[in-house]
């Protein structure tokens, strides 16, 4: 992942130093630490694993051949269906692959971590403790990142292939948790202990629970897979820091009249409320966002015909077509959010759906909400309610969607926009999106994509002109002094 095993095991045995407070010296790290034991003789594997697959190809895929078809497990099959000889395929299995399987073996028997030799990790990982750690074949883990013990990074069943956890760089990983499956954990990320990740969590999020659900964002600039911050303090909260209300004043005996008075006048509050204040809260709600759902256009798979999905809404042909979407509330990372907000806020569902529709994977769509989100003022309510508010969503979405998503810059704006012919979306897949398109375009429109790509062109070659004046005048400064010299 970028560095050679000699800088890896040394930036290994510096990390576990300074982020250990039970370890004074190098020399205890590389004599009794067994998380930097095992790192070391999993590299080492890994070195044997590589030049095995180097010599062989990747023994996972399958390759035709005249002579038949090797798979992953050293035979080779020849002959017609009905009839198959087994050979044994002395020329892919060599010794290297076994040396690798070796040390995995004699690692996971002395010092209790099971890490495959395929798996890639990065240099600065510390394996605390190490007991019960379990990285499968095809996980990856980033530079920086901290594992407690008891850690398993697996799969979610017998599929084959990409199938076990990306971690991100910086990552803290608490003790006891459990990330299963071939999703994304991004950078920074905090990992609260005995937690079960099941699905993406975005770049800078602090995760806990079984299953995980995000609780807030990592303070900028921390970097948790150094910090070991395992009581996961200052942390931001995902719905913001509300209002600050006065302080209580405690009762005494001399103002226990007045405080009689106050409850008093609280309990007839609601009546009042319910007498004559109910258009005003009505109202008040609507433009807060307070119980609203704001899936106003829901599938209507009934009513929409095969021809649907062919053309759009301006009669062209369709370019992005009907995909079905579904949500799971108990799993959703987000769970913990209200998620109803106004007519003009967008929630974690709706935003989720749309950019599914746009072809962006799960992990994508949750790296732009919480990037999203995070723009929300604290005290605001639609920070309260989950939601992203429209004016925010038309601003920032085409430079979160560009770094976040696989999108181009100009989907992006058009999504931005709720352009329907930039899009190119079905009458069907349209649909359910028709009054969030309706509402985007009542905000200041955006610079089209044409436009704004040539203002970043003619603005890119001024620089490059101001700088060749730069260091044409250098030179001549420089040739100038050279013939006074």
């Amino acid at each position: 992942m970028g560095h050679t095993m000699s800088e890896a095991v040394r930036e290994d045995a510096i990390c576990v130093w300074r982020r250990d407070p039970a370890c004074d010296t190098l020399l205890e790290v590389v004599l009794f630490m067994k998380g930097f034991l095992s790192l070391v003789v999993h590299r080492a594997a890994r070195r044997a694993w590589k030049t095995d697959r180097l010599e062989n190809g990747d023994s996972n895929t399958i390759n035709d051949g005249e002579n038949g078809i090797a798979n992953k497990y050293g035979y080779t099959t020849t002959g017609d269906s009905s009839n198959l000889e087994v050979e044994h395929s002395t020329s892919h299995i060599k010794g290297t692959r076994f040396v690798a399987l070796l040390l995995q073996s004699q690692a996971s028997s002395s010092f209790g971590v099971d890490i495959h030799p395929a798996a890639q990790i990065g240099a600065g990982v510390m394996i605390d403790h190490a007991t019960g750690v379990v990285i499968g074949e095809t996980a990856t883990v980033g530079d920086g990142t901290t594992i407690l013990h008891g850690v398993t990074l697996g799969g979610t069943g017998k599929e084959h292939g990409d199938r076990h956890p990306k971690i991100g760089k910086d990552v803290l990983i608490g003790a006891g948790t459990k990330i299963l499956g071939n999703i994304n954990v991004g950078d920074r990320a905090k990992i609260g202990a005995g937690s079960v990740v099941l699905r993406p969590i975005p770049t800078g999020a602090t995760a806990v629970g079984a299953p995980a659900k995000i609780i807030g964002f990592t303070p900028k600039g921390e970097r948790p897979g150094s910090s070991v911050d395992i009581s996961l303090a200052g942390v931001e909260p995902l719905m913001g820091i509300p209002a600050k209300e006065e302080k209580r004043k405690v009762p005494t005996s001399t103002n226990l009249e007045a405080v009689v008075k106050a409850k008093t006048m609280t309990k007839t509050i609601p009546e009042s409320i319910s007498e004559g204040g109910t258009e005003d809260m009505t109202s008040s709600d609507s433009q807060l966002g307070l119980g609203i759902d704001d899936e106003d256009d829901e599938d209507n798979d009934n009513t929409a015909s095969d021809d649907d999905d062919n053309v759009t809404d301006l009669g062209t042909p369709a370019k992005v077509h009907y995909m079905k979407t579904c949500h799971d509330d108990e799993m959703c990372p987000f769970r913990n959010l209200a998620g109803r907000g106004s007519s003009q806020m967008i929630s974690h569902k709706k935003l989720r759906s749309l950019l599914l529709q746009e072809g962006c994977s799960d992990g994508e769509t949750v790296e732009v909400f919480f990037e999203l989100l995070h723009l929300v003022p604290n005290d605001s309510k639609a920070r309260q309610c989950g939601c992203i508010p429209l004016e925010i969503f038309a601003k920032h979405f085409p430079a979160v969607g560009a770094e976040k998503t696989r999108l181009d810059k100009e989907t992006c704006l058009a999504l931005a926009k709720g352009d329907l012919h930039r899009l190119g979306m079905s009458k069907k897949a349209s649909k359910k999106f028709l009054g969030l398109f309706k509402r985007l375009g009542n905000y200041p429109s955006l610079p089209s994509s044409n436009s704004s790509l040539s203002l970043a062109n003619t603005q890119e070659k001024e620089k490059d002109e101001r700088q060749s004046r730069h260091y044409s005048l250098l030179h001549t400064a420089d040739y100038a002094e050279e013939i006074a010299i």
